[in-house]
């Protein structure tokens, strides 16, 4: 059922005039069935039995009860039967008529009789009574669309919820439907009439067609992006077609009864704008295969520029770059739901680069894929694990890897890796290790892994097997466990002795800092003292030279005193 905003449901049924007899429509859809006795006519309901019905208000109007295989005792509450009682027995089959004189609820309760015997318990039929005909309203919450791929709704069936619908290569325009979609409508009172309007249309890409029929085919009413009808009202259900129309993307599909809508959505696949290559295998078998090889296969997505998948019989071109390790069994696969599947066939160990292109020449689309042949023949086996060292309890990952002569892993299979089975010497706290006997390989490239649970005790463990080789090696794994405890104590340790280094350091550098300082320290005070020296000297000499100066000066004066007294 369609979980997008509102959803329709229309059951069109004319509604006959009040007056003598039953006014016959469509149920309301919030009825159900009950097992041995239901309404069967009404205003509402003129077939499929429901347990609860309407009626409408008239002094020669009712609606009618009926028993299923078992015989039913009725009592009416609220409301009495055409004869004027309140309760009676109804055969087999058997009907009778409920009076609707007037507006209100009447409750029919019906017990089946087996052998003679009335259940004691009730299956109740509620016949609401409206004061008049009316014309009938559309309801939001019983009316639904539902959308399946296909171009008839045989597809769908009775399917209540939506496909994901991806239509044809939108190249392909054939006139035959990719989708439809069913709207079932409901009502909320009244009958819905034949001049109830329905539109349908489409934006973005694609088209439609608006039938009564399940088929497009049969008289359909109309075509194109945008229709209108009233016709389509004549029936609880019509279907809108959906179809390419050439144009790539996603339609959105927009049906509307009166103040209801429902919305639908289709995409159209384009031309192949990108493939993804996916390997089936780790190791591909070569010319001697193991046991149960498998499926040697490489599958390719071709996608349009969208991302959607190219549905339609799109053709891909493969190539093996060295056909002496690996070939393909046929060098062109059609795409089925979007894949192309290829067979590889594998012609020796090594490795071989498998190209995929939408044309043999001036191709537009391609991915290339590197795959691994190997040899079925095992010359060796060995176990790792993830890591050295666990705590208690911690997961630990086996990985069992089997190689052959060259070196290289052996191709997927199965295979008896082990004569004697891997036990571990300490116990394990969860987890299953390889069994002896046979065994697929492929889980890995040339072997297989185990997901454990280390020890819970503190020590070393080891984990050892014996191999299925005509030596019977041992093959072995160690690891440690340590307890959390002391692991904390050491890194502990570990960080203060750290701390320690970085003080040491610390300290170095500061005293270097330190011998630095006073260097410079030193050099400036020679330099302040060779300069006080220079000019201790200068200054010297100066005085020297005023000295003589004032010498000088003292003689001439004499001479000037002598002068003037002779």
């Amino acid at each position: 059922m369609s979980t997008k905003t509102t959803f329709k449901r229309i059951a069109l049924v004319a509604v006959a005039a009040l007056g003598f007899g039953v006014l016959t429509s469509v149920a309301p859809a919030s009825a159900t069935a009950n097992t041995n006795f239901n309404c069967t006519a009404s205003y509402f309901q003129a077939a499929n039995p429901d347990d609860a019905c309407t009626g409408v208000a008239g002094p020669a109007n009712f609606v009618t009860v009926t028993a299923s295989t078992l015989a039913v005792y009725v009592v009416l509450t609220g409301g009495t039967f055409t004869d004027g009682t309140t309760a009676k027995t109804l055969a087999a089959a058997g009907t009778a008529n409920i009076a609707t004189p007037t507006a209100g609820t009447i409750t029919a309760n019906g017990y089946a009789i087996t052998n003679g015997v009335a259940s004691s318990t009730a299956q109740p039929v509620t016949v609401t009574v409206l004061a008049a005909a009316n014309a009938g309203t559309v309801s939001t919450t019983t009316s639904t669309s539902v959308h399946k791929a296909g171009a008839v709704w045989t597809a769908g069936s009775s399917a209540t919820t939506d496909d994901t619908v991806i239509v044809g290569r939108a190249a392909s325009v054939s006139g035959t439907p990719g989708s439809v979609v069913k709207v079932t409508l409901g009502q909320v009172s009244g009958a819905i009439t034949a001049t109830t309007a329905v539109t349908a249309s489409i934006s973005g890409a694609g088209t439609l067609i608006l039938n009564n029929d399940a088929d497009h085919t049969t008289s359909p009413i109309g075509s194109g992006r945008s229709l209108s009808s009233t016709v389509a009202t004549t029936g609880e259900t019509f279907y809108v077609y959906v179809l390419a129309d050439g144009t790539a993307g996603v339609g959105t599909v927009s049906i509307t009864v009166g103040a209801f809508t429902a919305t639908e959505t289709a995409s159209f696949v384009g031309s192949a704008a990108s493939y993804v290559a996916t390997q089936t295998r780790k190791v591909y078998a070569g010319t001697t295969a193991p046991s149960t090889p498998g499926a040697q296969t490489i599958t390719v997505a071709v996608k349009d520029s969208a991302g959607l998948n190219v549905i339609d019989g799109t053709t891909v071109n493969a190539t093996s770059a060295t056909p002496t390790v690996a070939t393909l069994a046929s060098s062109t696969a059609t795409t089925t739901a979007g894949v192309a599947t290829f067979t590889v066939v594998g012609a020796a160990a090594g490795t071989s680069v498998i190209t995929f292109a939408n044309a043999t020449s001036g191709a537009t689309v391609t991915t290339t894929t590197t795959i691994t042949v190997g040899s079925a023949s095992i010359a060796a086996v060995a176990m790792t694990t993830d890591k050295s060292s666990y705590l208690p309890g911690e997961r630990v990952t086996l990985t069992v890897t089997a190689t052959s002569a060259d070196g290289k892993p052996v191709a997927d299979g199965t295979y008896t890796l082990f004569s004697t089975a891997p036990t571990s010497s300490m116990a394990l706290s969860a987890g299953t290790l390889p069994a002896a006997g046979a065994v697929a390989v492929g889980g890995v490239a040339g072997g297989l892994t185990a997901t454990l649970n280390a020890p819970l005790s503190e020590g070393a463990f080891s984990i050892s097997g014996k191999d299925n080789l005509t030596a019977l090696n041992t093959v072995s794994v160690a690891a440690v466990v340590e307890n959390a405890a002391s692991t904390a104590a050491a890194q502990a340790a570990a960080d203060a002795a750290a701390e320690a280094t970085d003080a040491a350091n610390a300290a170095t550098d500061a005293a270097n800092a330190a011998a630095e300082a006073a260097d410079a320290a030193t050099a400036a005070a020679q330099d302040a003292a060779d300069a006080v020296a220079a000019l201790s000297t200068q200054v010297a000499e100066m005085v020297d030279a005023l000295k003589k100066q004032i010498t000088a000066l003292t003689n001439l004066v004499i001479k000037i005193q002598k002068k003037v007294k002779a």
